[in-house]
């Protein structure tokens, strides 16, 4: 065997392992072992909702009308939203409903929602913060599911699960749907052995003395670092199935695309800041941290490399056969792109187009981090 054939089977093994055999592990390990914590339901701490809010006025009213039907108790909840330099109806939608539970922060400029979130964090009187997203309905016993695992002092952050809801036939929706369902499954099993690797965006909690300020100057995912920054601390964030919070999915994966980059430029940003934890020493930390995390984000290399090593190994008929296939998995991809173009889409072709889409929207993520060109401010996405 040749350093190609051992380039190109290292490669595979790596895609393979990060997204089949890392999960296969955690279920065997799961049967044997599972970290016992404390769950108190007569537990109702004080909590604070954050919301970061950029031209949200399509759902902020239903969004404050979902956080005042919250089942929590009344004086034990406040809701923080941040209005990042909105010029639409966003802050006069939430100033009606501003009152002793809704405080509206109207921030003139447009930093970006890492610093949002550092702001309207120190201004929270809470014990506990809520990470939500503007879009993100949450289900009227959400906070009653989070809280109760704070009873455990050991555990630093709890991360519920996002359902994502589409319109009727509503075919691009089923690879996003897909995906969550598998990275829900994912966190669960982390969450029983030890700790979960970041967080969804629409529906996660830390202790509020754990919050470590966002580096503001570069696009971060906050849904990841805060987390992980609560992990470095020595706690455990785990996750709860029956805390739920609601989005619709975007419209196609070309409405969700620059999204996904914006969300690469961050993960990669995001490695800078928790270098600690990658190292063996952290055991289990390090383990999940790799093989979830790392990896996975190195997958768009692996597929470059292994489409390029494959190319030069042709005149072997198991690498001709190979090849064979890896062009009728992107042609496949390919087809289902101009589907979507013009507006139609077949369910078959959905996941490799899914697949390729999202490792595409993390290459471009790498060379937006290498150059410094993603913004830390945000574009909304139809959701």
């Amino acid at each position: 065997m040749n350093w190609v054939e051992i380039i190109f089977w290292l490669c595979c093994f790596l895609v393979m392992y990060t997204y089949i055999l890392y999960p296969a592990l955690l279920l065997g390990l799961s049967i044997f072992r599972r970290k016992y914590r404390r769950v108190d339901d007569d537990y109702f701490p004080t909590v604070s909702l954050l919301i970061a809010a950029y031209n949200e006025e399509a759902v902020i009213a239903e969004k404050m009308k979902n956080c005042l039907a919250l089942d929590y108790p009344k004086d034990k909840l406040e809701v923080l939203v941040g209005s990042d330099g909105s010029d639409d109806q966003t802050n006069a939608i939430v100033a009606n409903y501003s009152q002793d539970r809704i405080k509206l922060f109207p921030f003139q400029q447009r930093r970006g929602k890492a610093a949002v979130l550092n702001d309207i964090a120190a201004a929270a009187q809470g014990e506990i913060l809520i990470f939500s997203d503007a879009n993100s309905m949450y289900r009227r016993d959400a906070v009653v599911r989070l809280a109760p695992h704070f009873a455990d002092s050991k555990v630093g952050g709890v991360c519920g699960r996002l359902v994502l809801l589409s319109e009727a036939h509503q075919i691009d929706a089923e690879g996003e749907r897909f995906y969550w369902d598998y990275e829900n499954y994912l966190k669960h099993l982390e969450g029983k052995l030890k700790t979960v690797f970041g967080a969804n965006g629409a529906i996660y909690a830390i202790r509020r003395h754990l919050f470590q300020a966002l580096p503001s100057h570069k696009v971060v995912a906050d849904d990841f670092l805060i987390p992980l920054k609560v992990v470095e601390s020595g706690y455990d964030v785990v996750y709860d199935k029956d805390a739920v919070a609601c989005e619709f999915a975007a419209e196609n994966l070309s409405a969700e695309f620059k999204r996904k980059v914006r969300i690469g430029a961050g993960n990669f940003h995001g490695i800078r800041e928790i270098l600690p934890l990658l190292n063996p020493r952290r055991g289990f930390v390090a383990f999940g941290l790799w093989s979830h995390k790392i990896i996975r984000w190195l997958v768009p290399f692996f597929l470059l490399t292994i489409f390029g090593a494959n190319f030069a190994l042709l005149g072997r008929l198991v690498y001709d056969v190979l090849f064979v296939l890896q062009l009728f998995f992107y042609g496949v991809a390919f087809m289902s792109w101009q589907l979507d173009r013009r507006g139609t889409q077949l369910p078959i072709l959905i996941y490799p187009y899914y697949f390729v889409t999202v490792n595409i929207a993390l290459l471009l993520g790498f060379f937006k981090f290498l150059t410094g060109s993603q913004k830390p401010a945000w574009a909304r996405t139809e959701r």
